[in-house]
């Protein structure tokens, strides 16, 4: 266990909401006891108001059933403390709800098992609320070089090369936000599929030219990858952590400028030269 506050192994059915993050196959297979299962953690959306509607519509139900089952803490989970649980546990303490956490634990995880029956596909929230650590494209628009800004995708995307991690679509545009370092999400991980610890993790943040006192922008292409770094930096003592909720999907659609542009499956003149942090630097 890599000691992050984040992380929980204790699980009380009496007292925990769990939700199952995996795919929706894994979850009617097997799930833990009493599991629920929310697609909505697999999409991407953009920032403009109906999309923040469809985002917000599914967290106020995951709160709603807290309140109802009368449970004190919300516990995800995934494969092992992936992009999806860590987005659900980001947004539900975004919209108020300290108590959520992964399961720091890689599945099978210890408990009751059943088969997944509880899939609740959701509507949108009647009315947009803010998301604490959540902003939208017009607030990058307007700070874009006030900001320091993480890019948590692979290098392909980062250079220009991939549109997005799984199922790249020829034509698609590549490419990545104005002055943003590279910070692979997968580095998050050690060799055994555990969380970094945090020892390790600052070392390779004092790599970063970043300031804890400055606004931080993090990002990848829909959201979901960014969200583990944020809850990480937030625990390390960075003061204004935000996740850009549009992120690539939005951002390469609009007029806005952009690094490294390139469609993919057409040759390219070559990406423009990396801002990669996280390399000890030498006395």
């Amino acid at each position: 266990m890599s000691h992050w506050s984040f992380l929980k192994t204790d699980l009380n059915e009496k007292q925990d909401l769990f939700i199952d993050c995996r795919s929706q196959a894994q979850y009617q297979e097997s799930t833990l006891k009493g599991a629920y299962y929310f697609p909505f953690v697999k999409k991407a959306f953009a920032s403009d108001p109906d999309s923040s509607k469809k985002l917000l519509g599914p967290i106020e139900e995951i709160l709603a059933l807290a309140k109802k089952e009368e449970k004190s803490r919300i516990l995800v989970f995934d494969e092992g403390m992936g992009m999806f649980a860590s987005r659900l546990v980001f947004l539900l303490r975004a919209a108020g709800f300290q108590n959520a956490f992964l399961i720091g634990q890689r599945w099978p995880v210890d408990g009751a098992k059943e088969k997944g029956s509880k899939e609740l596909d959701c509507g949108p929230a009647s009315k947009i609320r803010k998301l604490e650590g959540v902003i939208d494209k017009a607030f990058l628009e307007k700070n874009l070089t006030r900001l320091q800004i993480f890019d948590t995708r692979t290098p392909e995307e980062y250079d220009g090369k991939l549109p997005r991690l799984t199922a790249p679509e020829p034509g698609s545009l590549c490419g990545r936000l104005p002055g943003a370092f590279l910070w692979d999400w997968r580095m998050l991980y050690d060799a055994s599929g555990e969380l970094v610890d945090k020892t390790f993790f600052n070392k390779k943040l004092r790599g970063f030219p970043f300031m804890p006192e400055r606004t931080t922008v993090i990002y990848d292409y829909n959201g979901a990858r960014s969200s583990l770094l944020a809850m990480m930096l937030k625990e390390v003592g960075y003061n204004d952590v935000n996740v850009y909720v549009g992120s690539w999907f939005e951002w390469r659609k609009s007029n806005l400028p952009k690094q490294a542009a390139n469609i993919y499956g057409q040759a390219s003149a070559g990406a423009s030269a990396p801002r990669v942090g996280g390399i000890d630097r030498k006395s």
